[in-house]
């Protein structure tokens, strides 16, 4: 029996569907749509292409600061000068291209409006960089150069030292001004983010040391005037130091000399050592700083006046005591030593002095506290060649050249702890310390670790000391740590060369008697400590904000002391809430002739890895590690570790 097919379903099957109508009204729409997109998209990219010059102009910006840079440390001032002006041609470029109607529509674009935003920042603060460039060359004549205003003929020019002062001002508001662009940086654009991250820190890596100093001297800025006396006359003491003879503070005083400034004119007075004036060497008393642990009632002699590690305790100890002596009252100490004099050299150029002859940045160290044998038997022929000494400096320091040289050799001592500044005035002291120029133990939450000599046999041998530090740490989860730290110190010193048997102290002596200070963590809690081999039993005291441990040992020559401490910090690491550790670490150096080596391994906890390393450390599994280096300047490290997932 057949069947037929319906007829609808026999053309259903056997023919094509036909395609489904659109109303022309509907085709007009979807092609207006289309070529509005098309109107859009062309309209944006021309709208960018003003957008286009920002990086190359920012680039050109930048290259030029940085060659004027190079040239002003060259002396080159005009060529310095052109460059600025260059950058700020191209700055001004920039300025235009982020800033025009093309950028205000793409910044309303979603996504792109990002990337437009922070083109806008980063140029804001380049802008803000040049403006501090063209600020430094107007007002670096001033202070550098044959023709320097700001300090001529022992006196220092009233105007000249307002306009800097309030052209530091202006450096400052332009700092603080790049950094607010910066921090509005969110760099999180699709394919171009990473680029404009890695410029936002590349730049915030430059602006913010300057920034962060400029703020900690403005207390200082603007007490300038007072400093140099034209609110009245100020007097301070100039400390020569010793660091072959070593104090906790950095050297035992080799002479001291006044320093008066009235009205901005200077004034040195006569420059005394301790075997020229008997009082300087006597017992005598004074009152001591309060809560510094290093006074010696039994030993009250201006040479014990600078063993607590801070200038802040031991400069005012140092007034105190050239008070106590008869002589007159000073608002401050300026103590430098021999390495901080070679830096200076470096700045100046050497300097002629008798009996010593010329004296140079590479011969100023040994010359002075490294050639003692050749003044046998008798020493003090020495303090004859040094009574001109620091007039000597005083008039290169003074008759004109390049003081920003010189400020920044100073600086460069300061940090490698061979010179420090002590003011009485409060504003000023609080500043000059922000700054790192006070000579004090770092202040920082976490864990913390100084190691500090001091000579008790009257030797000279801590010319030749060699000292290595490693400290072991092992993190818990809690944040708190068990630490272990190990000294090594080397009494590698030539020969005995006088006639006679080794008497152990005093100038010519190999032996080394070392007081061994050893600061760390408020809180710390000792647990085992040796001592040569030997264990001994050891109470932290207190210093402030800082603990510490100390022992003495005698040394013969060509022979290692060792020290070791097991201790345990509470709150070495910060803990978040999801269980990330932040361990901060601060290390101080001694300012020594020769720097200490130093390295630091830390143990992260179980199941814990590191996610950000400071320059320089590595990490193997949960192990992190500082090699072994030369610690010459006080160093701030931050680890961050997190369990793993």
């Amino acid at each position: 029996m057949s069947h037929a097919l319906d007829p609808e379903v026999a053309r259903s099957s056997t023919e094509p569907t036909p395609p489904v109508r659109r109303s022309p009204r509907r085709r007009r729409v979807i092609v207006l749509v289309a070529l509005g997109l098309i109107v859009v998209v062309a309209a944006l990219a021309v709208l960018s292409l003003p957008l286009a010059g920002a990086p190359g102009d920012a680039r050109a910006a930048k290259d030029d600061l940085v060659a004027a840079k190079t040239a002003l440390a060259a002396g080159d001032l005009a060529q310095a000068k052109e460059l600025v002006a260059s950058a700020r041609d191209h700055v001004d470029a920039a300025q235009g291209d982020v800033g025009g109607f093309g950028a205000d529509v793409l910044s309303r674009v979603p996504v792109v409006g990002t990337a437009v935003d922070d083109a806008r920042h980063l140029v804001q603060a380049l802008d803000d960089a040049t403006s501090v460039a063209e600020i430094g060359v107007d007002l670096y004549p001033s202070a550098a150069g044959e023709h320097a205003t700001l300090f001529r003929h022992n006196q220092v020019d009233e105007a000249t030292l307002e306009r800097v002062i309030a052209g530091a001002h202006r450096v400052d508001e332009h700092l603080a001004s790049a950094q607010a662009a910066l921090g509005e940086v969110q760099g999180s654009t699709p394919l171009v983010g990473g680029t404009i991250a890695a410029r936002r820190d590349e730049a915030a890596a430059q602006v913010d040391p300057l920034a962060d100093t400029l703020d900690d001297l403005a207390p200082v800025l603007d007490r300038l005037p007072a400093v140099l006396g034209f609110e009245g006359e100020r007097s301070y003491l100039i400390a020569l130091l010793n660091p072959a003879e070593l104090r906790y503070s950095g050297g035992a005083s080799l002479s001291f000399a006044p320093l008066t400034f009235d009205q901005g004119k200077v004034e040195f007075g006569k420059s005394v050592q301790v075997t020229d004036d008997p009082t300087l060497g006597v017992p005598t008393s004074w009152r001591k700083v309060y809560r510094n642990r290093f006074h010696r009632p039994g030993d009250h002699i201006l040479l014990s006046a600078t063993f607590a590690p801070s200038w802040s305790v031991s400069g005012e100890e140092l007034l105190r005591a050239w008070r106590a002596t008869g002589h007159a009252p000073q608002d401050g100490v300026f103590a430098i030593d021999v390495v901080a004099l070679a830096r200076l050299l470096d700045a100046t150029g050497g300097i002629t002095v008798p009996g010593y002859g010329e004296l140079t940045s590479d011969n100023l160290v040994h010359t002075l506290i490294g050639s003692y044998d050749q003044y046998y038997p008798d020493p003090t022929v020495q303090d004859v060649f040094n009574k001109p000494l620091i007039p000597a400096f005083e008039r290169k320091f003074l008759d004109g050249g390049d003081y920003v040289a010189k400020g920044q050799a100073l600086a460069a001592a300061a940090h490698e702890r061979h010179f420090a500044l002590y003011f009485r005035d409060p504003d000023v002291r609080e500043g000059i310390v922000a700054a790192g120029l006070g000579g004090d133990l770092t202040e920082q939450q976490g864990d913390y670790l100084g190691v500090f000599t001091q000579n008790t046999n009257g030797s000279k041998v801590d010319y030749y000391q060699r000292r290595t530090v490693s400290l072991d740490v092992a993190l818990s989860a809690d944040g708190s740590a068990r630490n272990r730290v190990d000294v090594a110190i080397d009494n590698d010193p030539p020969p005995y060369a006088v006639p006679g048997v080794d008497p152990r102290n005093w100038y010519f002596t190999r032996w080394a008697g070392l007081a061994l200070g050893v600061f760390v963590p408020a809180g710390a809690e000792v647990e085992h400590a040796t001592l040569l081999g030997e264990p001994v039993d050891l109470r932290a005291r207190r210093f402030f904000s800082h603990s510490f441990v100390a022992q003495n040992m005698l040394l013969a020559p060509s022979t290692t002391g060792r020290f070791t401490m097991r201790y345990r910090v509470a709150d070495a690491a910060t803990v978040d809430d999801d269980g990330e550790l932040t361990y901060r670490l601060a290390v101080d150096p001694q300012g020594m002739v020769t720097p200490e080596s130093a390295e630091v391994t830390v143990h992260l906890p179980e199941g814990y890895a590191a996610t950000d390393l400071p320059t320089g450390w590595t990490a193997d599994g949960s192990t992190v590690t500082l090699p072994l280096q030369p610690l010459s300047t006080s160093q701030e490290w931050e680890i961050v570790a997190a369990p793993r997932q």
